[in-house]
């Protein structure tokens, strides 16, 4: 699935399993944001340390 993804330009990132999409909630690092490979790693790093967005940025 990944080769069709790059085939329309875009890069893929396997970001876990099902049971750890909270990290992509709202208040959370890697919300509506656009991030590199790297970036988003990060991101869900700093998700799982706890880490929130401030109050309303995510509008």
């Amino acid at each position: 699935m990944s080769d069709l993804v790059h085939q329309f330009g875009f890069g893929s990132f396997d970001a876990g399993a099902l049971a750890d999409s909270w990290r992509f909630e709202r208040a959370r690092p890697a919300y509506c944001l656009p991030l590199d490979t790297e970036a988003l790693r990060q991101a869900l790093t700093r998700a799982i340390r706890g880490e929130l967005l401030p109050e309303g940025s995510w509008r």
